[in-house]
């Protein structure tokens, strides 16, 4: 997930009055490990589902426990990122970079639509116009900001939910898996998306920043 969250342009690519590595290596780098830890919240909640099968109450609280803290790490690391970009003035490099390699626009549709042909992603056409308006109202800081407000309201989620009732009462279990799994499939998607278009949109960055 690291290298698919990578942003970082070509080595050979320099932007005036930038040292472009640093500032994709610092704002990069907390967005690694927030995926990192996104990642294993993601595989706690599925697991759940194991040990409910197997009627294992105590270690599918548990399990929720892990994923409720791997969820404020990733989220942690999110915002980090987030502070580190808009105080270095990453936001606006990063939209004058995709759409320099756009032709003049961010080709948010074009990209994921490709994208989903070639299996990467699977966005329907309504979630497809909300990103691409986002990115032409804001740029990647808006889609990024929205991403992080998303994470937040899960995370308070995860937080609110009763552990140790649930630890004694199967009937708690009854919604609590599939929505969690389904919430988090939700913001990891969206997620996804932003770092394909991060990926395919700085595709051929050196040529266009160089014409």
């Amino acid at each position: 997930m690291s290298l698919i969250c990578n942003v970082k342009p070509p080595l050979s690519m320099a932007l005036p009055g930038q040292e472009n590595g640093d500032l994709y290596d610092r704002v990069d780098t907390p967005i690694a490990t927030g995926s990192a830890h996104l990642m294993r919240a993601g595989a706690e909640l599925h697991l759940v589902l194991s040990d409910l099968e197997l009627d294992d109450l105590r270690q599918a609280a548990v399990r929720v426990s892990c994923a409720a803290a791997a969820t404020k790490a990733a989220l942690a690391e999110y915002e980090n990122s987030h502070t580190i970009a808009q105080e270095l003035g990453f936001y606006a490099v990063h939209d004058e970079l995709l759409r320099s390699v756009g032709g003049g626009s961010f080709r948010v549709r074009e990209i994921l639509d490709e994208a989903c042909g070639l299996g990467l992603v699977t966005l329907d056409g309504e979630s497809l116009g909300v990103i691409g308006r986002r990115f032409e109202e804001g740029g990647d800081e808006l889609a990024f900001t929205h991403f992080i407000s998303e994470l937040r309201e899960f995370s308070t989620e995860l937080d609110n939910f009763d552990r140790v009732a649930a630890t004694a009462e199967a009937l708690a279990w009854q919604q609590f898996p599939w929505k969690a799994i389904t919430r988090f499939d939700r913001i990891r998607i969206y997620g996804q998306a932003l770092a394909i278009i991060n990926v395919f949109g700085t595709a051929g960055a050196s040529a266009a920043v160089n014409a």
